[in-house]
């Protein structure tokens, strides 16, 4: 019973994810599909959409949700406490550095990667959004792992900075680290193409559900402790969510979150109730 509940927890993030993806790829294509985009024009909104979503959602969460009692204490996630640590300021060179990284990167990505088009069907985009989370997940496992090896460990020390967590640290890499990270990312696009409007709706979800892992939030996407563990431990809880770490034995246990916006952590949560009391 149990291994079925972990198993539909880590399904139920998948889909989420391929499912929220979708529905921003029919917003993009409604938008986009009867104007002629040229190459400069999606370089420009590839890195304008990565950017703005991620500074404008990290507000949010930090800002906005972190000043409401419900979300700064009914949704965190943080079990095992840690020190409080001051996070790193913004500062002008520092975004003006980091927004030129990003747009060299859109631009190489979107030079090299074959573009495609695949309309706007929604359960085709589904379920490539579906393959799209697992392989990222895999992808970025991997990647992870490899960085928490001793040989490529002085790389990833600088996102490590940080035992406490918080949803700008997402974005806290040294250079190297975000240039593999950035390669791991769109591998699945050099191998399968890119339709923009998919690319614009993976790059604001992926935003989000990094930026809500880092936040010690479980506000939609991210139903447990599962990343902050990582931040405390050093080790385990390599992959985006757990369903890798699950398959390759790294899994640290993880408290869920049940709610509304949870129905599996919240469906386990009463099974298990009446499962202990006719047992």
């Amino acid at each position: 019973m149990q291994k079925l509940f972990n198993l539909l927890f880590e399904i139920e993030f998948y889909l989420k994810v391929a499912i929220t993806c979708t529905i921003f790829q029919q917003l993009f294509y409604w938008i986009l599909h009867d104007i002629e985009v040229n190459f400069i024009t999606q370089v420009v909104l590839y890195w304008l959409v990565g950017s703005v979503s991620f500074y404008a959602i990290g507000i949010f969460i930090e800002k906005v949700l972190k000043k409401n009692d419900y979300f700064r204490v009914k949704r965190n996630t943080r079990t095992k406490k840690v020190k409080k640590q001051p996070y790193p300021a913004f500062t002008t060179q520092g975004i003006v550095i980091g927004e030129l990284k990003s747009f060299i990167a859109a631009l190489i990505i979107l030079y090299l990667a074959p573009e495609v088009h695949r309309g706007n069907d929604f359960i085709l985009n589904l379920g490539w959004f579906l393959m799209r989370i697992m392989a990222a997940d895999f992808c970025f496992y991997v990647t992870h792992w490899l960085f928490h090896r001793r040989f490529l460990q002085k790389i990833h020390l600088k996102h490590h900075q940080f035992s406490d967590s918080s949803s700008f640290v997402a974005g806290h890499k040294s250079f190297g680290e975000y240039i593999i990270v950035t390669i791991t990312d769109i591998l699945p696009i050099f191998i399968f193409g890119y339709d923009i409007t998919q690319l614009l709706a993976w790059t604001l979800v992926g935003n989000a559900y990094n930026l809500e892992g880092h936040s010690a939030l479980s506000i939609f996407f991210i139903s447990s402790d599962f990343h902050d563990l990582h931040h405390t431990n050093f080790k385990g809880n390599y992959g985006i969510h757990g369903f890798w770490d699950r398959v390759f034995n790294t899994l640290n246990p993880t408290t869920k979150k049940s709610g509304i916006m949870f129905p599996t952590a919240s469906l386990e949560k009463i099974t298990m109730k009446l499962y202990s009391r006719w047992d």
